[in-house]
This record gives C-alpha cells, structure tokens and sequence, in this order.
C-alpha cells in the first residue's frame, strides 16, 4: 500500500485533465489585444503504471485514494508483449514553463 505521507493532493489549479487542443497551445480569446489572440502554452505529461493488471488497477486505487488522480481519469488497460501485463495510462496538461 502506498503511504499516504508520500502523495500529496495535486492541486487541480495547474493540473487539467484534458488537452484543449493536440498542440497544446490555446488562444486566450481577449477582445483588446492590439496583436490578436495571446497563446496559454500547456505541455502533456503522460504517466504510465505498467504491470500485472490486478497490481495495476491497485496502484491506480490508491492514487486515488491520496487524491493524485481519479480512476476514470486512466485509460482502459492495454495489454503489453508480455504474458499477464498491461499497461494504463494518465494525461496531464501542465503549463509550460515558458
């Protein structure tokens, strides 16, 4: 079991569920940019759990749980090369450092 002191709540100000776009850039829409639209540059972060699937579904439970994500969030579990593994995967839109 994962300790609970380890993951803290992400906090869902920076962190967004779904991509606005597949570049990841969205315009901002503002009426009085002298320039046209100014870009909110967002970059994807994919996060991968990789193992038996009944270890995997575990993991992504108790992510859960600390409130890292939410289960729904993952994708269906795809099945590796391997016998009796398989793979789940989180998308993140984070903003760019730049």
């Amino acid at each position: 079991m994962l300790n609970p002191l380890f993951f803290s709540p992400m906090p869902k100000t920076f962190l967004y569920a779904n991509a606005p776009s597949e570049d990841g850039a969205t315009p901002s829409v503002k009426g009085d940019e002298p320039n046209g639209p100014v870009f909110d540059h967002r970059d994807k972060v994919r996060i991968l759990v990789i193992g038996r699937p009944s270890a995997v579904n575990r993991v992504i439970t108790e992510m859960s749980h600390v409130g890292f994500s939410d289960s729904v969030e993952w994708s269906k579990p795809i099945p590796t090369d391997r016998k009796q593994e398989a793979m789940r995967v989180l998308t993140r839109v984070v903003f760019s450092d730049s």
